[in-house]
Parts: structure tokens; sequence; C-alpha cells
């Protein structure tokens, strides 16, 4: 399945920006999806890529592509990442995640 025995729970996660009725800007979890991938280390030429894209990239994880739903967050051992970007690499999706502005504790979920 992986080429390397998958390695890290995360949470793929939709997330909307609303206002509440009293103009308080509120982050609301839209849909999330528990899913297993495999954290690697990012190569210095991923690392060139995304300094001339002027993006700053904390982690890669590699998942399955069927498994990723579009999502533009990504919640791992408690931490908010926005994915960055994405590269297909045949039955595999990689997936950079960079740092967010957006806290945890930021976010509501409703479900």
């Amino acid at each position: 399945m992986f080429p390397n025995s998958p390695n890290t729970a995360l949470t793929l996660l939709t997330i909307v920006s609303t206002k509440d009725s009293i103009g308080s800007k509120t982050n609301v979890v839209q849909s999330r999806k528990e899913i297993v991938g495999s954290l690697r280390s990012i190569t210095k030429l991923e690392h060139q890529t995304n300094v001339s894209l002027g993006v700053e990239i904390e982690k890669k994880v590699v998942i399955q592509s069927f498994l990723f739903d579009q999502s533009k967050f990504c919640l791992i051992d408690n931490v908010l990442y926005k994915i960055e970007r994405t590269y297909e690499n045949g039955q595999f999706l990689e997936l950079y995640l960079g740092k967010t502005d957006i806290e945890v504790s930021d976010v509501w979920v409703y479900w």
C-alpha cells in the first residue's frame, strides 16, 4: 500500500470564516476526515521550490490520492497546518503543510 508504513494520523479539515450576529469573525469547521499518512522529510530541491514560491513549509505528508477531499487545512498532533500545495505522485499525494495563523482554540466545531 504505502512505500513505507503510515506513521502519522491526521485530520483533513474544511474551515470557513464567518461573522456572528455582532460582527465578530469566527472560524467554523465544515467538514473533517480522519486519515493516516506517512510523514516525510523535505528534500533540498523541494525546499528551494518553496523558497522561490515564498512559502514556508513545515511538514510533508504522503497519503493515498483517493483519500484527499480538497481540504485546505490539516490537523496533526493538535497543531493546525494549512495545505500550501500538493503534488500527485502516482497513487499517492504529497501534502506540503505550512504554518497557519489560526489557533486550534479559535476554531468552532459543529457536527
